[in-house]
């Protein structure tokens, strides 16, 4: 059992936690943002390439 009586480590957790919820959510960005240039680049790209060449 933690004793929270001590401030530090009080701070100490919540820089942890904090660091652990920017971790993911850097990592769901990088994800999300690297699905998304994968679905343009195979649709979106040829339609484009289309229209230029036309």
């Amino acid at each position: 059992m933690q004793d929270w009586d001590d401030d530090s480590d009080y701070r100490s957790a919540v820089g942890c936690a904090w660091l652990s919820v920017v971790f993911a959510v850097t990592c769901i960005v990088i994800v999300v943002g690297a699905t998304i240039v994968v679905l343009l680049s195979l649709w979106g790209m040829p339609g484009m390439l289309s229209l230029i060449s036309d």
